[in-house]
């Protein structure tokens, strides 16, 4: 088996290609519209790719520029975006500044003040590890995208226009309007400033410099602070810049939309390698012309009605399976701190204490209080599967919510057959090849590239699996309630002369399978296996100098973590009541793996913490309805608490428990030393003099 996978490292990439390749060969056969392919087709299909690709070129430079000079990948790149273009909106349409105006306001202004604020919160992150820096960074963009919701009512519809209004030239047959024009004009003029700037002037230099060694950028007379804020300055302008171009393509302005349309430049920036600007462009343009191929050749109805919004993730997954293979690190992972772990007996203990608590909770709440905490639960199931994973294995998924999504249609689809258990086994088991296909890419990428591995399949299971009809379709499938020896743990129930509500048993059940689960992970974590997974994040390259398989590795703490998280799944399916591809979207699952960071990634509690978070903040919006602030937290909460691993990169759990430790193992301060009594004038001092006999 070793032989095997070492084998197919390399050549797995070419097939998992091949494959993908056939998929969208038949895809593209099926769907195609017959449109006649004619000069003037051909050449409207280019002008409309070369206008979104340099869209999405101009987006992705922002983005290089960031890496290249600050070494975050900044994930909230397209909500940056997003906001500046209401910025745009409000300048132009709602205060009626004129157009070049308002475009410089917001590029030039307003996009570089916001950059360099973020420069300012982040710069905290330079010295934390790379989870610390992609859950903050997502946080960001889950932060911009309440606060622009808050800002501005998502139901009123707004466009923002174009440039020139609707003139333009022809070209044979075909119109091209003059914004277009300058959206390619635009793009290609910034690639290549950007370029000359980075690589030909003493401000690039520098900034590039920062990030290669910040000490020593600084002893050569750098200044890494202010380098690092041009360049936020810097990628936030290509943003805004990229926003204001995707809003005059668009019909309507969308929070949502602009936000995951700009997302997909990241597969722009892959192409580019996170460093090249001139293949940044290209892969901006390979982007826009896929896109306006599909729109202008093909008709997408029935199974791929939605395939289309999937083509820039596919060739972000395309572009990472053919990046080179990473080499084995040899330096340890930068964590901050290192949890303690637990000893069974007292993870137990704290498992029936958690029981007790949910039981006393279950006495005093209504059924729509006992159904947010079952679902707190539930969320922190799938929390804990992250904990293995990321936490100990140092694997950075954003696809969990895949995993559970697998689970979760197991069980609405086999568990009626089969019953609870069964259903229960099977949705765990149907999660685990999800996981294995996840391991693909972990055979060659780590860290960063990975983590945008795992969040383009979350964003292709949406399009290729959930919205299938044999999967969950337009429609959502009906889960049933748990069913065990006949009892009903959806019903009201009495034990002991103690009368409980509806769904508190099903509110119990889960709370006993994650304590269970919570042990058994606590138990991995001290055997054989936990200290292997640390040793692999820690060192790779001191592990397979002594003999640590690590492929064997990955693959099964992959496999452990989605038959986790497709158990969880399925006990949050039932807690809904019912499950469809709205539930297990990626940008509203990168909330798992964001508050399990705040909690703390690599403890039990950690999970526990974060899946309270996830319900909380609904939670206290519903029982005040009355307080606005508490409406705007909701939305904006998940995200700044992201933000706020800057500051506690380790989490709250760890760092409160490394707080608690300090203090009990500092010693009593020493008491202050007696002064001696006055000697009254006249007398002989009772203190020896110094070097005085007795």
């Amino acid at each position: 088996m070793p032989a095997f996978l070492a084998f197919g490292r390399k050549h797995l990439t070419y097939v998992a290609a091949l494959a993908v390749a056939i998929f969208l060969g038949g895809v593209i056969e099926e769907s195609w519209a017959g449109n006649p392919v004619t000069f003037d087709s051909v050449l409207f299909f280019v002008v409309v790719g070369v206008t979104l690709g340099s869209i999405y070129a101009v987006a992705a430079a922002g983005l290089v520029v960031t890496y290249t000079t600050s070494g975050i990948f900044n994930f909230a790149q397209g909500a940056i975006g997003m906001m500046m273009a209401f910025v745009y909106w409000e300048f132009k349409v709602h205060l009626g500044i004129q157009t070049l105006l308002a475009v410089v306001l917001t590029v030039v202004i307003v996009a570089p003040l916001v950059g360099a604020i973020i420069e300012r919160a982040f710069r905290p992150l330079a010295n934390a590890s790379l989870v610390a820096q992609l859950v903050a960074t997502i946080g960001l963009m889950l932060f911009f995208i309440g606060l622009a919701s808050i800002l501005w009512n998502p139901d009123t519809p707004r466009s923002v226009g174009t440039f020139f209004g609707t003139d333009g030239f022809n070209v044979g047959q075909t119109f091209v309007p003059w914004y277009r024009l300058i959206t390619i004009i635009g793009g290609l003029g910034i690639a290549v400033l950007l370029r000359f700037v980075l690589f030909n002037t003493r401000l690039g230099i520098g900034m590039r410099a920062v990030v290669d060694n910040r000490e020593l950028a600084a002893l050569n007379g750098a200044r890494p602070a202010r380098m690092s804020m041009v360049s936020w300055a810097l990628g936030s302008s290509m943003a805004a810049l990229a926003g204001i171009f995707l809003a005059e393509e668009l019909s309507a302005l969308s929070v949502q939309t602009l936000t995951l349309l700009i997302v997909d430049a990241f597969a722009a920036a892959i192409i580019g390698r996170l460093r090249s600007l001139p293949w940044t462009y290209v892969g901006g343009i390979v982007i826009g012309l896929a896109l306006s191929f599909q729109e202008n050749f093909l008709s997408w109805a029935g199974r791929w009605s939605t395939a289309s919004t999937a083509i820039p993730t596919i060739i972000l997954f395309l572009a990472l399976l053919f990046l080179p293979q990473a080499r084995i690190e040899g330096r340890r992972s930068r964590l901050e701190l290192a949890p303690r772990v637990p000893r069974i007996r007292t993870a137990a203990g704290g498992m029936v204490v958690l029981f007790v608590g949910v039981v006393v909770a279950a006495g005093l709440l209504d059924r729509p209080d006992v159904r947010r905490l079952a679902l707190a639960l539930a969320t922190a199931f799938i929390m804990l599967s992250l904990v293995p994973l990321t936490g100990w294995a140092g694997q950075i998924s954003l696809a969990q919510i895949t995993f559970a999504g697998a689970g979760a249609f197991a069980f609405a689809e086999w568990g009626p057959q089969l019953g609870t258990t069964g259903g229960l086994v099977v949705a765990a088991l149907f999660a685990v090849p999800f996981g294995l296909l996840m391991v693909l890419p972990a055979l060659r990428l780590q860290g960063l590239y990975l983590a945008l591995a795992s969040l383009a399949f979350a964003r292709m299971a949406e399009f290729v699996f959930f919205d299938q009809p044999e999967v969950f379709g337009p429609g959502a499938k009906r889960i049933r309630s748990l069913r065990l020896f006949g009892f009903d743990f959806g019903k009201p129930f009495s034990v002991f002369g103690l009368h409980f509500g509806q769904d508190v048993g099903t509110l119990f059940f889960i709370t006993v399978a994650f304590g269970g689960i919570g042990v058994f992970v606590v138990w991995l974590r001290r055997g054989v296996f936990g200290r292997r997974l640390i040793a692999m994040r820690d060192s790779p390259a001191a592990c397979a100098t002594f003999g640590v398989n690590l492929i064997a590795t990955k693959v099964m703490v992959f496999a452990v973590s989605a038959a986790i998280a497709g158990f969880a799944g399925a006990l949050y399916g039932v807690v809904l009541g019912s499950a469809g591809t709205m539930d297990f979207q990626m940008l509203p699952g990168l909330a798992i793996p964001l508050l399990l960071v705040v909690g703390g990634v690599g403890v039990v509690s950690g999970a526990l913490l974060g899946g309270f978070f996830f319900q909380a903040f609904t939670w206290l919006t519903e029982i005040f309805p009355g307080v606005t602030i508490l409406t705007y937290w909701m939305r904006v909460g998940p995200g700044a608490a992201g933000v706020g691993i800057a500051y506690r990169p380790e989490g709250i759990i760890p760092s409160v428990g490394e707080d608690l430790r300090r203090r009990r193992s500092k010693p009593p301060p020493a008491p202050a030393p007696t002064p001696a009594p006055a000697v009254p004038a006249g007398e002989p001092s009772a203190v020896p003099a110094p070097g005085a006999s007795r």
